[in-house]
């Protein structure tokens, strides 16, 4: 039995019922059954006052983060770096969990809560907030944001139909000037889209720069240079046949700092240009990016684990 050890799920406060809820009680269960104290909590004030009660007195074992990308990004932003989270996902595109081979079978988390192998993984942030997976400025991130204005209960892609709709009617496609530095070396530019990956995932199983790595000390800046409805429809195809890195407007530079200013319109004001974090919103121009390298403490299955170039450490429950 691991007598003292505790588990906490953080779940989302409306996947109290229906199908997702059934899953976390599922889990909860299961976990209970290996021998672990049990609770599920759905308040953040409570999450942070009892993970921290409990990681202060070495009972805790690990955080559950029972949702989506974006439920992962708030538990992270929430806790201290030195607590250990496990990732169930229940969202609608999981991108963090896929990339290193989380699901919501049960058998299997807790196969992965048990090895305990546990990777550290680099985050970014902006603007003093934390994303995990991308970074996203300019027409994606007005979609997101419409998306968050209706949004009611869970989505699905095809919720995002009148979102890019309405960020078609409204957003200017204005140049965003940006510089970047990487240990000793600077670079700047501009361009109308920008992107900055850790994880190499998007949603909708795009992949714009497949080598990122979230291990790897850098984000990666991925830029496209026109403006326009058209230019995107050209850019997205491209990306959809991986074809995009060959274009001239195409642009890929690896950075650990990025400004991002926000772009001014012919009146001398500022133009709002909003930026989006993990698929949720963040809020508008300027921005400065950092690379917070082996900020994340995960719990992985042993067979991503391995190729964890900082330490992979060992914290099986004692018995």
């Amino acid at each position: 039995m691991n007598a003292g050890r505790w588990v906490l799920i953080a779940a989302n406060p409306k996947s109290g019922a229906g199908p997702t809820g059934q899953l976390v009680k599922d889990l909860a269960d299961a976990i209970e059954r290996l021998g672990f104290h049990v609770e599920v909590i759905r308040s953040l004030e409570t999450l942070k006052a009892t993970a921290e009660r409990l990681h202060d007195e070495s009972k805790l074992a690990c955080v559950v983060c029972a949702g989506g990308d974006g439920t992962v990004g708030i538990v992270a932003n929430l806790l201290s770096h030195e607590i250990p989270l496990l990732i169930f996902p229940l969202g609608t595109e999981n991108l963090l969990a896929k990339h290193w081979g989380m699901t919501r079978d049960i058998e299997a988390t807790c196969t992965t809560l048990m090895g305990n192998r546990t990777v550290h993984m680099d985050v970014g942030s902006a603007n003093g907030k934390l994303f995990l997976v991308m970074l996203g400025c300019g027409f994606d991130a007005e979609v997101v944001r419409q998306m968050d204005l209706r949004r009611k209960g869970h989505i699905t892609r095809w919720s995002y139909t009148m979102p890019i709709l309405r960020a078609l009617w409204n957003y200017a496609f204005p140049q965003l000037q940006w510089s970047a530095s990487s240990n000793l070396q600077t670079c700047e530019g501009q361009a109308a889209w920008i992107f900055v990956f850790n994880v190499p995932r998007y949603g909708g199983n795009l992949s714009f720069y497949p080598d990122a790595d979230p291990t790897d000390g850098k984000l990666d800046l991925c830029t496209f240079k026109r403006s326009g409805y058209w230019a995107g429809v050209n850019y997205l195809f491209r990306v959809w046949r991986s074809s995009h890195r060959q274009m001239e407007d195409f642009k890929h530079t690896t950075v650990k700092r990025l400004k991002i200013e926000a772009p001014i319109g012919s009146d001398g004001k500022e133009i709002r240009v909003p930026y989006q974090l993990d698929g949720d919103p963040g809020g508008f121009l300027p921005l400065n990016v950092e690379l917070l390298h082996g900020r994340l403490k995960l719990i992985v299955p042993e067979s991503t684990a391995a190729s964890d170039p900082l330490p992979v450490l060992s914290l099986a429950p004692t018995t």
